[in-house]
């Protein structure tokens, strides 16, 4: 059986769509987990036979418990929107919207006579019809919010606003302060003074922008998210203010929220720094293209990359010399994509190697090691390149073992013509570390004693690595270490 289906009358309507009428009756008042589960239930309602049309569907996709569900359903249902045919189980059935509101829950209006008057009083421009009046009642009673207190708010409003101040206009100011929690006299009155205060401040941003419309509660949104979410300060807003009008004679609050948003989200928090990023902005585009060259790819717009990868990038530390050094190593080692690079920056900002100078230092200590490497391939008769295989033992051996030159020099000697000769030579070493042997006298010492090494003790566990032919050996050298152990 359906969970939800529509009524045969809505069928026969000929539509499924949400009209205006819901959204400018029901939608302002609409506790939110109301609103979520009879618009959902309309989606379900377009497939009743679906699989997923069930009670357990909803708990799962709206984070719900049954309870809470069938509370949701009992709301509409006083509204004339939704009839429960079954609890068990659960089966509902949507009914039309009506032309009017007659047919909301009954409300108890001589329980709100003084409500009703002082209402009237406070919005005197115009008459309160019975309709505006139920509104505010259900208001009342879904929200649990005294009728003084939500007297409060509607003053608050009609000062904002002015006598024709729109019904649904008040009720959305008061479900948003009661979602956070504002519901008692206390908390509004704490609420009202908190955007008192904050009034001033954004009639100068008003100003700055030359704004000419009347202020409302979601410039004062606006404005509080500036400050209390994203951390800018009033001067820093107004500079952009003016810039904003001045320059794109664009004087909406919404423009100047859209430019704060992109400030915010390249951590650009001062004025100054939006200066400075609008004036290199040609510069960023210029490097952002040249690190596509060198990747070997192209975009016809940049703008995106720039906000996404360059300045991050740089606002790590890296300069455009050692970006540009970057993404030429990575199109050496097949790395061709801005996702791949900026895991490779990742690496190098982790290595603190963000300038060309600390790139050519360690890249001086890298092939030191190489070069000592070598020497030791050399004497074990190996005729090869150095491979991450060959780093990996010499890491051991250096910086977990500890051994001196001599010590593994020693090693060397004695591997010399046996079979995987560094594999033999690593054997070697692993067993005088396990045996606790730290200098060179004790391991001939012991190495006279047994005349060869224990190859059935060494610890020795045979990897996988990749050795990769380049063009480049020194860049291929840090690129390739920059995947290792730190040094």
């Amino acid at each position: 059986m359906p969970f939800c289906k529509y009524s045969s009358s809505l069928i026969n309507a000929g539509t499924i769509n949400i009209d205006a009428k819901f959204l400018n009756d029901y939608v302002p008042i609409a506790p939110e987990n109301c609103l979520r589960v009879y618009l959902f239930g309309l989606l379900k309602c377009q497939n009743s036979a679906g699989y997923d049309n069930t009670i357990e569907n909803f708990e799962n996709v709206l984070g719900l418990k049954k309870e809470e569900i069938i509370k949701a359903f009992l709301y509409w249902q006083d509204q004339n929107l939704v009839q429960i045919l079954e609890t068990e189980p659960l089966e509902i059935r949507y009914l039309p919207q009506k032309d009017n509101l007659r047919n909301l829950k009954k409300l108890d209006s001589k329980k709100y006579a003084s409500f009703i008057t002082e209402v009237q009083e406070i919005i005197s421009g115009r008459q309160i019809n019975p309709n505006e009046y139920y509104k505010y009642i259900d208001f009342i009673e879904t929200y649990n919010i005294q009728p003084c207190d939500l007297n409060m708010i509607v003053k608050y409003c009609v000062d904002k606003k002015g006598n024709n101040i729109n019904c649904n206009y008040i009720l959305t100011v008061a479900k948003v302060w009661a979602d956070e929690g504002i519901r008692t006299a206390e908390k509004i009155e704490e609420k009202i003074e908190s955007l008192t205060l904050l009034t001033s401040d954004i009639s100068v941003v008003a100003k700055a922008l030359k704004f000419k419309g009347n202020l409302s509660i979601e410039h004062q949104q606006m404005y509080e998210k500036w400050v209390k979410a994203y951390g800018f300060t009033l001067n820093n807003i107004v500079s952009l203010a003016k810039k904003v009008s001045a320059k794109t004679k664009n004087y909406s609050f919404e423009f100047l929220d859209k430019a704060l948003t992109k400030y915010y989200e390249l951590k650009l928090f001062s004025f100054a720094e939006m200066e400075e990023y609008e004036a290199n902005k040609s510069d960023l585009i210029a490097l952002a293209k040249d690190i596509n060259r060198a990747l070997g790819i192209y975009y016809e717009s940049v703008e995106n990359e720039v906000e996404t990868y360059i300045i991050p990038w740089l606002n790590k530390g890296f300069n455009a010399k050692t970006l540009l050094l970057i993404a030429n190593s990575c199109f050496k080692t097949n790395i061709r994509t801005l996702d791949g690079m900026e895991q490779s920056v990742q690496k190098f900002y982790k290595k603190g190697l963000l300038t060309e100078s600390s790139i050519d230092s360690h890249l001086s200590e890298i092939m030191a090691i190489d070069n000592r490497i070598k020497n030791i391939l050399q004497n074990l008769n190996i005729d090869r390149r150095v491979n991450s295989f060959d780093r990996s033992f010499y890491r051991t051996w250096t910086y977990s073992y500890k051994y001196t030159d001599e010590i593994i020099d020693y090693a060397v000697s004695l591997s010399n013509g046996k079979l995987n000769a560094m594999q033999y030579a690593n054997a070697l070493l692993t067993n005088w570390f396990d045996l606790g042997l730290k200098n060179l006298e004790e391991i001939k010492k012991q190495n006279n004693l047994t005349n060869q090494p224990k190859k059935q003790t060494a610890n020795f566990e045979r990897k996988s690595f990749s050795s990769r032919s380049y063009s480049e050996e020194e860049l291929n050298a840090l690129f390739d270490n920059l995947d290792e152990i730190n040094l």
